[in-house]
């Protein structure tokens, strides 16, 4: 027989059920209505994908010939020019590029691949590292341009969208929001776009948009403990960067100040070890000889607090404004020496601007060794090399260079033939197809490989004795 208790608690346990549904249901639904909507990102995408470029440069590299050399010689592993991959967006209908100028800092060779496809050979028209911005210049007419916003506007939790080719892959879309709308970094006058947005190795130098599909920064940089995106991406305001493409565009450098200072930011701590009350400004470690501040008298161990009538400027503050200041104003720094606040005048200078790679020709007398400025070695000096023959490499330009040889090597070979003097250089280079890379034999450092010149463009030259 059934227990009516029974079956007054089953109906009470379902109301309850019931009810709890019921409330849970609404709070999420609550809940869901205070959520913001996911913004559609695809209309903006769309409009601007197609003033975003890939940019693939060569760059000059420096080093030892392998590490892996030295353990096993590999010939496989013998260094070649690096290549890198970026990323830009036009900024004008006839082939203006912004991209960053780490990118293409050292390039010997940057190519631009556009979003239909075509590739296309740039030029650097000028970078400036202190921004980290650079203009680039193809060839072309009639080109899609961005739409360029403004970047003073943004606020922390606003939505970007990054367009650009991490790890080579174009036009890979990534979206977040603004984490800081002005971070300054330590050394830094700059203040960047701090966002949240993924951006890896091969991002840089692309567009951020926000959801108009105004270009507001150009992706920069990344902290990272393992080289990859951790949540934290930096981009140069778009603003700053346009004032930078036209000091780049007309004059081809940037003119900054600078008062020839290596300073550090005065912590609360440094600050009370030097008498100073209120923790400000900046230290100065080292004035640089013969600059401004060395002129004026200023040396280790003075903190500069501010210039005309402030004495609580930060370390940013200060260093933006002698960065903006035109070269030969004359500045008065407070400053704090040895317990006491002094004035001192100086005049500003003009900072070293930044110069695309230019990449070094050989001059006549070199023209026909690859750029190499070569010299004999003594009989005594191959011996105690360990050496049958060489050639040691007094200075090293043009082909020579861009191909890694370096002063101080010694070219033991020309493809398979030894030289010990000049003239067995010049025979040997004169028995080759001159439409091939010419492979030198290199020592450096007791360890020996080959490389691989470019094809010297050189006339015909008749060497009695020469294999055609």
């Amino acid at each position: 027989m059934e227990n009516p208790a029974f079956r007054r608690a089953q109906a009470s346990a379902g109301a309850a059920a019931g009810w709890l549904l019921a409330v849970l249901l609404t709070t999420s639904a609550s809940a869901a209505a205070l959520l913001p909507d996911t913004p559609d990102l695809a209309p903006a995408v769309s409009r601007e994908e197609a003033v975003v470029v890939t940019v693939r440069v060569v760059t000059l590299r420096s080093g030892d010939l392998d590490d892996g050399m030295r353990r096993k010689p590999d010939p496989n592993r013998l260094p070649r020019e690096e290549g890198g991959i970026a990323s830009g967006f036009i900024v004008s209908h006839d082939g203006e590029i912004l991209t960053n100028a780490h990118a293409v800092a050292n390039a010997v060779d940057v190519q631009v691949r556009l979003a239909d496809g075509r590739q296309m050979a740039a030029r650097v028209l000028g970078l400036d590292t202190y921004t980290d911005v650079a203009l680039l210049k193809v060839d072309a007419a009639g080109l899609p341009t961005a739409a360029i916003g403004d970047s003073g506007h943004l606020a922390p939790g606003q939505w970007v969208v990054a367009i650009g080719a991490p790890f080579g892959l174009d036009t890979s879309v990534t979206a977040g929001v603004v984490s800081a709308p002005r971070r300054y970094l330590a050394g830094s006058g700059v203040p960047l776009i701090q966002t949240d947005v993924a951006v890896n190795p091969g991002s840089s130098g692309g567009p951020l948009f926000d959801l108009r599909g105004n270009v507001v920064g150009i992706n920069s940089m990344i902290f990272s403990r393992s080289g990859g995106y951790m949540g934290v991406s930096l981009a140069v305001p778009i603003d700053l960067a346009m004032q930078v493409a036209q000091a780049l565009r007309v004059d081809g450098r940037v003119v900054r100040g600078t008062l020839g200072l290596e300073v550090q930011e005065a912590s609360a701590e440094l600050g009370r070890s030097f008498g100073l009350p209120d923790a400000s400004g900046a230290i100065v470690l080292r004035a640089v000889r013969g600059g401004p501040a060395e002129r004026a008298g200023l040396h280790s161990g003075d903190i500069l607090l501010g210039t005309g009538s402030r004495t609580d400027a930060t370390m940013v503050e200060l260093e933006q404004e002698i960065a903006d200041a035109r070269p030969g104003r004359t500045l008065t720094l407070n400053v704090w020496r040895r317990g006491a606040l002094q004035r001192v005048e100086l005049t500003v200078a003009a900072a070293p601007a930044d110069v695309p790679l230019d990449l070094p020709q050989p001059i006549a007398s070199h023209a026909d060794r690859l750029g190499l400025d070569l010299a004999e070695l003594s009989p005594a000096a191959r011996a105690a090399l360990h050496l049958e023959s060489g050639l040691a490499v007094l200075e090293a330009s043009g082909a020579g260079l861009m191909a890694g040889v370096q002063p101080d090597d010694i070219v033991v070979a020309v493809a398979d033939a030894p030289v010990n003097a000049l003239a067995d250089f010049d025979h040997a280079l004169a028995a080759l197809d001159p439409a091939r890379p010419v492979p030198l034999l290199v020592m450096r450092d007791g360890v020996l490989g080959y490389l691989a010149v470019p094809a010297p463009r050189r006339a015909a030259t008749a060497i009695p004795g020469a294999a055609r």
